[in-house]
């Protein structure tokens, strides 16, 4: 070992030989020269168990690894460092993950044609959007709100199933004989304008007198029928008909009709 470590006098002075061998001893004190002797012992079998091949590989993983270290550092993701630390601190990291597999399962059960039929929906989806906007129907829609929030919406559809239920429901033959009974309403409503009837109807309606009449005709007959119910039935025969006639609510009765005749065969003339 000192012929080893003894170099010549030329090259070692003594105060440089007693600081190696000082240094030595402190190895040889702690056991780290066995240390260094084990790990030159390691160094030499990687050595000789590497061929030029693995060599070469290792040559080209570390230009990999030191290329990719420039591009990282060019590309300043080290300022996206904090960013993905709060992702994975928070659990964000896995299920962006896991969104992205969802992502590339659905790519990977796609198929050229769900392609074209989503791109056949997306399509008529912003057509009919388009068509939405030019038609103006989003000045519509506050009163299709009120509409359905007062439920008159369903009522309108209600009206329309009944009148379609209508329409199926009527035939050829009924069409034609409703059409032929609005002609004739209509001639009708014609001619009573044309001669002045309705003008006379709606005269007779705004006179007082006339309405206080039509008001007591109703407890009129009512009262009639009433009192027919509880009176007796009449004798018959002449004598009946002679007490009856000696009444003067009777001949009151005759009078008033007599009146009423005598009224309609004057000449009517009409009301201006």
């Amino acid at each position: 070992m000192d012929q080893i470590l003894d170099p010549p006098a030329s090259h070692l002075t003594d105060e440089r030989r007693q600081h190696a061998e000082f240094a030595l001893a402190t190895l040889v004190e702690h056991g780290d020269l066995d240390g260094l002797v084990g790990l030159a012992r390691l160094v030499g079998s990687a050595q000789d168990a590497t061929s030029d091949d693995t060599v070469g590989r290792f040559a080209a993983i570390a230009g990999e690894g030191l290329d990719l270290l420039d591009k990282v550092n060019r590309s300043g993701i080290a300022r996206a460092l904090p960013a993905i630390s709060a992702l994975v601190e928070h659990g964000d990291l896995d299920r962006i993950v896991g969104l992205a597999r969802l992502i590339g399962s659905a790519q990977d059960a796609t198929g050229d044609e769900t392609v074209a039929r989503f791109a056949a929906i997306a399509g008529e989806g912003l057509d009919l959007l388009d068509k939405v906007n030019r038609s103006g129907l989003s000045r519509a829609l506050p009163a299709i709100s009120a509409l359905v929030d007062h439920g008159d919406l369903d009522r309108i559809v209600g009206l329309a199933r009944l009148v379609g239920s209508a329409q199926d429901a009527m035939s050829d033959e009924m069409v034609s004989r409703m059409a032929a009974f609005a002609g004739d309403a209509l001639c009708i409503a014609d001619r009573l304008v044309r001669n002045r009837v309705v003008d006379r109807m709606m005269a007779l309606l705004n006179d007082e007198s006339m309405m206080s009449m039509l008001d007591n005709i109703g407890p009129a007959i009512e009262s009639a029928v009433q009192k027919s119910q509880t009176e007796p039935a009449p004798s018959g025969g002449l004598s009946g008909l002679w007490s009856m006639m000696k009444k003067p609510e009777t001949q009151k009765t005759l009078q008033f009709m007599l009146n009423i005749g005598t009224a309609l065969r004057q000449p009517s003339h009409p009301r201006s």
